[in-house]
């Protein structure tokens, strides 16, 4: 492997891990987000809340297909 290669390699798993974090940053974001919105909502409830903003999500996605 050339130093080059050990270089892309090095930033291919940096900007994997970016975007994991970026990703888990959405998450945490939308979940304080709910939880500002309704305080009295449990976990459970945002994630069925969450889960069935999904399903229409890809619901209407299925349609405009």
């Amino acid at each position: 492997m050339t130093v080059q290669d050990t270089i892309r390699w090095d930033a291919d798993v940096v900007m994997e891990q970016i975007q994991m974090q970026e990703s888990s940053h959405r998450r945490m974001s939308a979940l304080v987000k709910y939880q500002l919105q309704y305080p009295d909502m449990t976990i459970k409830d945002f994630f069925g809340m969450a889960a069935a903003d999904i399903h229409e999500q890809n619901e209407e996605e299925e349609e405009n297909v």
